[in-house]
């Protein structure tokens, strides 16, 4: 047989338990919708000094991770690293990136981590020290917010989502969730400066097609209830109406129905 007529696959092959209670530190790097089941695998591989890192998008991750863990136990954290499954089998580079650490109240600080940031250094992850394990969590959920959906919808590219319309719509989004961001508490440069970053972000990344893009097209689950969803859900506490937010949810999850 020739390579195209099989497809070998891993899937259904259980975790060796030799690695059952070793882990000094444990990166969770799913699909949002996917954390909650791996962070009960994580505790498999735990033991009670163990942390664990969740680097995937969206809203409430760090709160699941703190009821199995203990927030003590739980790094905020974010990545602008990119890969793109381009087929099954084939990862894409899409771009050198970050990992950033942040800190809440009782999670560990920089002095702590020095570590581990080393060795994300030496292998060429860029670790970065970002401060308020909040406002991380939040910058990186508005930019999400505000590309993701739009780009899934209208099937653009990240840098075509650059023409006035376009990023007048994605400003508009982020904005939204800003006001959410900061009835929780969550210290946000101005709008300006939140303007100015998503600018930034859509031109060093002009040739993504977006995960919630590829989710669309490949009839996949989306991040959608981790992300503008959970901006309504938010908003709604404090008697505030979202409607763009809103109204991309609903088309987005109407798409996934599909």
């Amino acid at each position: 047989m020739s390579p195209d007529q099989y497809l070998l696959s891993i899937s259904d092959v259980e975790t060796n338990s030799v690695f059952d209670g070793l882990a000094d530190y444990i990166f969770i790097t799913s699909k949002a919708g996917d954390v909650e089941d791996l962070l009960k695998l994580a505790k498999r591989f735990s033991n009670h000094s163990t942390r664990v890192i969740i680097l995937s998008n969206g809203l409430g991750h760090i709160e699941s991770g703190s009821s199995e863990f203990g927030s003590h136990r739980i790094i905020p954290a974010t990545t602008t690293h990119g890969v793109w499954r381009k087929e099954p089998g084939y990862i894409e580079w899409a771009g050198l990136g970050s990992i950033n650490f942040g800190q809440t109240m009782n999670s560990p600080d920089m002095e702590q981590l020095s570590g581990l940031m080393r060795i994300l250094e030496s292998a060429s992850l860029n670790p970065t020290w970002g401060g308020e394990g909040s406002a991380l969590i939040w910058s990186k959920v508005l930019i999400n917010i505000a590309i993701n959906p739009i780009a899934a919808i209208t099937g653009k590219t990240n840098g075509e989502l650059l023409k006035d319309g376009m990023f007048e719509t994605c400003t508009e989004v982020m904005l939204e969730g800003a006001k959410v961001a900061r009835l929780e508490g969550v210290s946000l440069g101005d709008d300006n400066t939140l303007i100015d970053n998503l600018r930034s972000v859509l031109e060093k990344t002009k040739d993504n097609m977006c995960s919630m893009l590829q989710d669309v097209r490949l009839g996949k689950p989306t991040e959608i209830q981790f992300l503008n969803r959970m901006i309504v859900n938010k908003a709604e506490k404090y008697g505030l109406f979202t409607p763009l937010n809103q109204l991309l949810s609903e088309l987005i999850e109407s798409l996934s129905l599909y």
